[in-house]
């Protein structure tokens, strides 16, 4: 899907009630629902796994990656270090967070999401980060210091991903 002009399904309550359009009108397309690695990525994405999605279809959230685990996070109780893996990874925290001239970087919690009994949060500034990315051209971003490690684990993952929805379907309805 082209979302290069905009962003139709902005926000997971969006993707997921897309991923359930989908489902429902029973298309044929291999498609991975991508969640942020966020609570509100999380819930969403269990909502969508309880829908029981077509083998063409599956759902996976950004992977949780150990640079996560002990993440700079101003709460309630002041800032403070914490895994924000499942609970304030959305897609801008798996880019490089070293700006120039920039404090380093943190997230903030926002919201308690008593469902899940965690925190979700978000990283601060976090537009900064994708601007940075996004005035990198291929040329530039291999000849640069640019830290793609945390990006490169998001598509290792969504390639397992889609390995797993290939295999699936060619095992064929008699072993389901």
């Amino acid at each position: 899907m082209d979302v290069s002009e905009s962003h139709p399904f902005s926000g997971t309550g969006q993707l997921r009630k897309f991923a359930e359009g989908l489902a429902k009108i029973d298309v044929q397309n291999q498609t991975v629902f991508v969640f942020d690695n966020d609570a509100e990525g999380v819930e969403a994405s269990q909502k969508v796994d309880a829908m029981s999605l077509p083998r063409n279809m599956s759902t996976m959230v950004l992977p949780d990656l150990d640079a996560l685990r002990s993440f700079p996070i101003l709460g309630p109780d002041g800032l403070h270090e914490a895994d924000i893996n499942g609970r304030a990874a959305a897609i801008e925290t798996y880019l490089d967070l070293m700006l120039p001239g920039r404090p380093p970087a943190q997230a903030t919690w926002s919201n308690y999401k008593k469902d899940l009994g965690r925190w979700q949060g978000a990283l601060d500034f976090k537009e900064s980060y994708v601007e940075r990315f996004l005035r990198l051209s291929p040329a530039n971003l291999s000849a640069s210091d640019y830290d793609t490690s945390k990006i490169e684990a998001v598509l290792d993952a969504i390639i397992v991903q889609c390995n797993l929805i290939a295999t699936s379907e060619r095992m064929g309805p008699w072993n389901e």
